[in-house]
């Protein structure tokens, strides 16, 4: 339910900023670019935490693991922390596009899209992988799975991830 009101509110926002930055008016494109920037960020942010909520359900699953399994679901539990690293690179070019484009509406609407565009696959591919991992990890340790199987299906909710990286550096280039 949350998820609904956030892309609601995301897709309200990349139909409105263009009606900002087109107005001509100063203000209204310098209150445009503040609340792009700052849902983007915000967006971000939750992408980079979303990572650590991640590592703490996919660890949790870990530390129930029997001890003779746990070294082959150690890699399943450890891979949600990854989502954090993206959106933290993004995070980081997003300041320097920033800093560099303030009062060009192109180039805040830019930055404002590489932000949802990574932090939200992000948020929800971490979550997702979490999952993912505390069921494999489950499977290991009940001797269903093995570490291949594992990483393979740890390992499809990243897809999203990267597709998230992907889109933010192309949205600033």
């Amino acid at each position: 339910m949350k998820f609904t009101r956030m892309a609601a509110l995301v897709a309200a926002l990349l139909v409105a900023v263009p009606a900002f930055a087109a107005d001509g008016a100063a203000a209204s494109v310098d209150f445009g670019d503040k609340l792009l920037l700052w849902l983007s960020f915000a967006t971000i942010a939750s992408g980079i935490f979303s990572s650590g909520y991640a590592l703490q359900i996919s660890l949790s699953a870990y530390a129930a693991c029997d001890r003779e399994r746990r070294a082959s679901a150690f890699i399943p539990a450890v891979m949600p922390g990854s989502q954090g690293l993206y959106s933290f690179a993004i995070g980081f070019l997003m300041i320097q596009n920033a800093s560099s484009g303030w009062g060009n509406p192109q180039a805040m609407f830019k930055v404002g899209l590489a932000g949802l565009l990574c932090g939200l696959p992000c948020l929800l591919s971490a979550i997702g992988q979490a999952k993912t991992a505390a069921a494999c990890i489950k499977a290991i340790n009940n001797g269903q799975m093995d570490q291949g199987q594992a990483l393979l299906a740890t390992g499809v909710p990243e897809l999203y991830a990267l597709i998230g990286l992907a889109g933010g550096f192309l949205a600033m280039n």
